[in-house]
Parts: C-alpha cells; structure tokens; sequence
C-alpha cells in the first residue's frame, strides 16, 4: 500500500498499473493520470491491515490519504490484495466514509499545527 501511495506521489503510472492484480490491469491511462494531475497527495494514514480468514495470500489494508485539490479531502478504503509468486497485486478497494479527525489531533496537511487550528477552524 505505502508503495503505492508514493507511486501517486512520484506520478509513476507505469508503477500502479503493474502492481494491480492482471485480472484488473485494464486500468485506463488517462483516469489514473486525471487523478494524479489534479490532486496533491499530502499523507497517508494505515488504519488497519489483515491477512485473509483462510490464507495467507490475501490480504486488506484499510487506509486514508490525504490530498488536496480544487479543495482539501481524503481518500478512505479498505483495499485488497493477493500475494503470488512471492508478489502482493492491488485487486480493488471498498470506498468507505471520510475519517474524523479530533479537534486536537495535528492537522493532517502536515502543517504542524492542531486541526482545530488549521483547516478544522
């Protein structure tokens, strides 16, 4: 997952189409370099990770990034992954509802400063 939230940060499309699961590799170009383009990735946040009930070859990472854009956001999934050959492939992700952050936690622009005081306020 980390290495694939940097890839969004690098631009690297090459990357992220290669690390999908080839069952999903039909990844159009031009949406993932819209996505890349109009948002500037600011942190990422692993909330929870997990093998598969039943094996060891399948696993779920639940995770925000933060971005901006036209306007501050986030992006909440729980991803899943399956792991061949010695290799872990992005499946697909479950978008889930934006996470809270806690008036006195830090901002997550990574300004420094606490939410309630940056863009909490």
């Amino acid at each position: 997952m980390r290495s694939r939230y940097a890839a969004f940060c690098k631009r690297d499309i090459d990357y992220l189409i290669d690390t999908r699961h080839p069952s999903t590799r039909k990844t159009d170009r031009a949406v993932l370099a819209h996505t890349i383009d109009s948002r500037q990735w600011l942190g990422l946040r692993i909330l929870d990770k997990r093998r598969g009930e039943r094996t060891d070859d399948v696993g779920y990472v639940e995770f925000v990034a933060y971005f901006s854009g036209s306007a501050p956001g986030q992006m909440h999934e729980r991803s899943k992954f399956i792991k061949e050959e010695g290799r872990w492939f992005y499946v697909d992700g479950e978008q889930m509802e934006p996470v809270k952050t806690g008036r006195n936690e830090p901002c997550w622009c990574g300004s420094g400063k606490k939410y309630k005081r940056c863009h909490g306020g």
